[in-house]
């Protein structure tokens, strides 16, 4: 079984959670990691450091809607996103624009759906 360290998510993971939780003061929240591996042993300890449950070795149903497809308001391209894309959470998807889930890339791009581009800032000179 492979194993990895990953840190990385676990720190983006917490500070999600830290902020949802500063903007929810109310809400109790609980961050989960599902991972379909075997954590390394320095990722398990991240995780319980920062009070984050793992779910290792979990077993994806392949044929769950994760992709999200969404219409740009600014030109209305249709784009669709891939779990860990980079605005992949902050993509809402809103079916009364025609947005909607989707289980396959097959599927998405057969209705005329491209990847969406990764985002670049502007930098400044």
């Amino acid at each position: 079984m492979k194993k990895i360290g990953a840190v990385p998510i676990y720190l983006y993971l917490s500070g999600t959670v830290f902020q949802y939780k500063d903007e929810n003061p109310d809400k109790k929240v609980q961050a989960i990691f599902y991972t379909s591996t075997q954590l390394s042993d320095l990722a398990r300890r991240f995780a319980k450091e920062l009070k984050i449950d793992l779910k290792e070795n979990f077993k994806m149903n392949k044929e769950y809607a994760a992709i999200k497809c969404n219409i740009s308001r600014v030109d209305d391209s249709k784009i669709y996103h891939l779990p860990f894309d980079q605005q992949y959470d902050k993509t809402k998807i809103e079916k009364s624009r025609g947005e909607f889930y989707c289980a396959t890339v097959k599927e998405v791009e057969g209705v005329g759906f491209r990847r969406a581009f990764r985002y670049r800032p502007n930098k400044e000179k």
